[in-house]
């Protein structure tokens, strides 16, 4: 069975609410675009600079997908692959993609719906927890490949979805290393093999997740056990799954070929510029101002709206964040500032009302950058910033 999704052109209503005459339209220094386009460090794990390389999933055009369906001998499956599949991971999965990158990446999967395949050992013996090792996850998905005992076609991505009854096949981790059967047969890029949590927690957005770690994106939710979002709050699918807003960040959609360089303004050298800003959620228009600290390290503007994937944002406005190449997944190459650190937040973090709007909290000093970001005028959904870099 195969699915595919047809581009989706998204028109918005605009309601015109004039705060101020925008001046973005006046001459500024610009610097050149490949200034701000941050080098990712290949010897930092899924660094998040441009050019990473790790045999990445496409994520332009078409990313082809392979879906099989596995079971075990101590927790068998008794619903249908169909029910599955449509009720847990396509086609919203799918939507989500064709959403998020503005009709840029086709997510197509072949899905093999005839029946669960019987694993070769018992889902509990897979001893799958947190910290699950490399080599314990090749084994996962090479008793599959075995179980599935035929020709599987070569693509970018091979998902394994176990029976909602394999509790004990607890979470979703992505295989990022070449997927292959055990005589050597080349299958894939990578592998998401799906887990319990994807049924009692998640639904069809783990998918997204995972397809995000193959292609390179990183975790900017924590490792070391702190709160899940310490370093972005709900702003980001690769942060936190059930967020408010989990759009991806304009950083990375950018990295990942959604945004063009023309819809990025780069400010690398000191002086005061102005900039207007459309909403991240649709397409059109200028989406990010990328300030340069250095080589390794950068300061993003973007503007939050409650549209599209957001529409649950319980906060709207200009959202910043720093982003490091120098720092691994996990660490937080991508960190949130708060303008409204004492607020309390909403949606359940802190960090959820992190933005700078009109009528609020207009403006942020990030002392140790020289950098203040202010919010001058609003038309419409566009915000006007000015950026003052000394």
């Amino acid at each position: 069975m195969q699915w595919s999704l047809p581009l989706v052109s998204w028109a918005w209503p605009i309601c015109i609410i004039v705060t101020r005459t925008l001046t973005a339209n006046l001459p500024h220094p610009a610097a050149d675009i490949t200034a701000c386009k941050l080098a990712a460090n290949q010897n930092v794990y899924l660094s998040a600079g441009f050019g990473y390389e790790l045999n990445c999933a496409p994520s332009v055009g078409t990313l082809s997908a392979f879906m099989m369906f596995v079971d075990f001998p101590d927790q068998g499956a008794d619903e249908s692959t169909p029910e599955v599949l449509r009720d847990f991971l396509l086609p919203r999965a799918a939507d989500w993609y064709d959403r998020a990158s503005y009709g840029a990446l086709d997510l197509l999967v072949m899905a093999d719906t005839s029946r669960f395949y019987r694993m070769p050992a018992t889902a509990a013996s897979y001893n799958w927890e947190r910290g699950l090792t490399a080599e314990k996850h090749q084994r996962y998905i090479q008793d599959a490949l075995a179980a599935y005992n035929a020709p599987i076609p070569v693509v970018d991505v091979l998902y394994i979805v176990p029976t909602a009854n394999a509790t004990a096949i607890t979470y979703s981790p992505t295989f990022m290393g070449n997927v292959t059967t055990r005589d050597g047969t080349y299958v894939a890029k990578k592998s998401v093999t799906f887990g319990y949590d994807a049924y009692k927690t998640w639904g069809s957005l783990v998918l997204n997740h995972e397809t995000g770690h193959a292609m390179c994106l990183p975790d900017y939710y924590p490792f070391n056990g702190s709160a899940t979002g310490l370093f972005i709050g709900g702003w980001d699918l690769m942060g936190l799954i059930s967020g408010p807003s989990p759009d991806y960040l304009a950083w990375d959609k950018w990295r990942l070929g959604w945004l063009s360089d023309n819809q990025v303004d780069c400010v690398a050298e000191a002086g005061q510029t102005s900039h207007v800003l459309s909403p991240l959620e649709v397409s059109g228009g200028k989406k990010a101002v990328v300030i340069k600290h250095n080589d390794t390290n950068a300061l993003v503007a973007e503007l939050r709206s409650s549209r599209s994937l957001d529409s649950a944002s319980c906060a709207t406005g200009i959202l910043l964040y720093t982003v490091s190449t120098m720092i691994a997944t996990g660490g937080g190459p991508m960190r949130v500032l708060d303008p409204t650190p004492s607020s309390g937040g909403c949606g359940g973090d802190e960090l959820n009302d992190a933005t700078l709007t009109v009528d609020g909290t207009s403006s942020y000093i990030i002392a140790d950058w020289h950098v203040e970001i202010k919010v001058v005028g609003r038309v419409g959904e566009n915000y006007e910033i000015m950026v003052t870099l000394v």
